[in-house]
C-alpha cells in the first residue's frame, strides 16, 4: 500500500478522496473546501492517501502536536470497507510515532458507534472520561451541540493533557486563514 501526502487541492487525487470524505462524514463534521485547503497549507497537517495499485484505498488527516498526534478525519473507500485496510492504516501510524494518538468519534448511543468503539479497542485506544464538543467546522451546523468521546492511544490523557488540546483545537486545527 503506497502513502502519499497532499499538500494542495489541486492534486490530481483530491478530487477522489475528497468524494470519500463528503460521503463519510456528516455535514456538521466537515471542512469546507476553502477550510480544507487552509490546513492543507499548514506544516502540521498530514493528509495522507492510500492507494494499492491505481486503487484508492482511503485517507487520513492528522495533525502533529507538540507530544500528540491528532486524527481529524479517517475513512476508507466504501467499496474497500471490511477489508482490513482500515486496521492496517492505523498500525501503520501507530508504529511510525511516539506520539500519543488522539482522536474522536461519536457518543455511544447505539451498535453503530459501539462498533466503532470496539474497532478502536482491538488497536489499542481507550476512552477517556472527556465528554467533547463536536468541534465547529461550518457556522451554520445544526448540530453545534452534539458531543464526542476522546479516545487515545497508548493511554489515557490527564486533565491538563485534554484541556491543552482543547486549546489546540480551536486555535490550530480549527484555524479557517
Amino acid at each position: 500500500m503506497e502513502a502519499i501526502r497532499l499538500t494542495d487541492i489541486n492534486d490530481p487525487l483530491f478530487s477522489p478522496v475528497w468524494e470519500i470524505y463528503q460521503q463519510s462524514f456528516p455535514l456538521s463534521e466537515q471542512r469546507t473546501l476553502e477550510h480544507q485547503q487552509t490546513a492543507l497549507r499548514s506544516p502540521d497537517f498530514y493528509f495522507v492517501v492510500y492507494r494499492e495499485a491505481e486503487t484508492l484505498i482511503g485517507f487520513i488527516g492528522y495533525w502533529e502536536i507538540d507530544d500528540y498526534l491528532y486524527i481529524e478525519h479517517y475513512a476508507i473507500n466504501p467499496a474497500l470497507r471490511g477489508g482490513g485496510y482500515g486496521s492496517r492504516i492505523l498500525q501503520s501510524l501507530i508504529q511510525h510515532t511516539q506520539r500519543t494518538l488522539i482522536l474522536e468519534i461519536d457518543d455511544i448511543t447505539d451498535d453503530v458507534s459501539m462498533r466503532r468503539l470496539h474497532f478502536y479497542q482491538r488497536l489499542g485506544f481507550v476512552m477517556n472520561p472527556y465528554l467533547h464538543p463536536l468541534p465547529h467546522y461550518r457556522d451554520e451546523s445544526e448540530h453545534q451541540d452534539a458531543h464526542l468521546r476522546i479516545l487515545t492511544y497508548p493511554h489515557a490523557i490527564d486533565a491538563s493533557t485534554y484541556e491543552r488540546f482543547c486549546r489546540d483545537l480551536h486555535a490550530i486545527v480549527m484555524k479557517r486563514d
